[in-house]
């Protein structure tokens, strides 16, 4: 029977993304602040034609480097060019820097692109100090921040690393078509520490059978029996920014050889939104209820 947990409580989600957007919006009233408080230089300081032309060389260097570093990471598999062992633990490593850069990167491209029209316009209503340059950079920042919580940018990256390494494992193309792209984690551990850099232990795909569940992925394979799968749950990570959208990750709760059971969390990878994870998430809960209702076939 499996197990149902309870939908994501509205008010902690409502909470969660109280947090994230007041974060983001503390951070920029503060800088907004020091830019409205510092003295102005000495001589003339409106923007002008000049001003304009620097700024949009500024935005438009910062544009092209955020925008080549993302497809250099991508294309590069984050650096990663041996598939015949595994790979994923130092991909999150360097993806973690990668998730730094590349992004503050592009914010300041469309910050300076948008401050060069927007500047002139705000120095010309009289507002204070260095309050007409710094507004229009953290307004960018503030709304692409915000979204970029919500929108996966490495998805592909994901797809790459586990069918690269999947075809080095001996896996087929064309097998790829019936797989659901997966990523695993243990739902006891708890530990920010141990999440670091990313909660998924390890990423691969899982296939239906008739008579197995059968994941491959970069440092794990198993394949599992109806008898093995004790129990199905579905449960929200408080920790976790899927929480936002109210995902209920699936949880196999799996007998092993020594009697225990042990935990396994899937999480929906190639998937670029969090509310396209919460859909998926639930599809494939479903799709697991429902091969564990069929009659094993020989």
């Amino acid at each position: 029977m499996a197990v149902e947990s309870k939908p994501a409580s509205k008010k902690k989600m409502i909470l969660i993304w109280a947090l994230v957007v007041g974060n983001v919006l503390v951070l920029s009233t503060y800088f907004l602040w020091r830019a409205a408080h510092q003295e102005p230089p000495t001589g003339r300081h409106q923007p002008d034609l000049v001003y304009s032309i620097i700024m949009f060389g500024v935005g438009c260097f910062f544009l092209v480097a955020g925008t080549g570093s993302y497809f250099a990471v991508l294309f590069t598999n984050c650096l990663t060019f041996d598939f015949t062992r595994p790979v994923w633990s130092g991909v999150k490593k360097r993806l973690f820097l990668c998730n730094i850069v590349v992004p503050v990167l592009f914010l300041l491209g469309v910050g300076f692109l948008i401050s060069t029209f927007v500047t002139p316009l705000l120095a010309a209503s009289n507002l204070p100090g260095n309050l007409s340059f710094m507004l229009p950079i953290m307004g960018t920042f503030v709304v692409l921040q915000t979204a970029s919580v919500w929108v996966g940018i490495w998805t592909p990256l994901d797809k790459r690393l586990i069918q690269r390494r999947l075809m080095a494992l001996g896996i087929r193309p064309e097998q790829f078509v019936a797989g659901w792209y997966v990523g695993l984690s243990n739902s006891a551990i708890t530990s920010s520490v141990k999440r670091f850099g990313g909660i998924e232990e390890d990423i691969g795909m899982l296939w239906f059978t008739p008579a197995q569940l059968i994941y491959y992925g970069d440092s794990q394979q198993f394949s599992l029996t109806r008898q093995q799968l004790m129990d199905v749950e579905r449960r929200a990570d408080s920790k976790s920014v899927t929480m936002l959208s109210g995902t209920r990750h699936v949880i196999l709760h799996v007998l092993m050889p020594d009697g225990n059971t042990s935990q396994i969390r899937l999480h929906n990878e190639n998937v670029w939104t969090m509310g396209g994870k919460k859909r998926v998430a639930e599809e494939l809960g479903n799709r697991i209820d429902a091969w564990r209702t069929e009659a094993t076939t020989a």
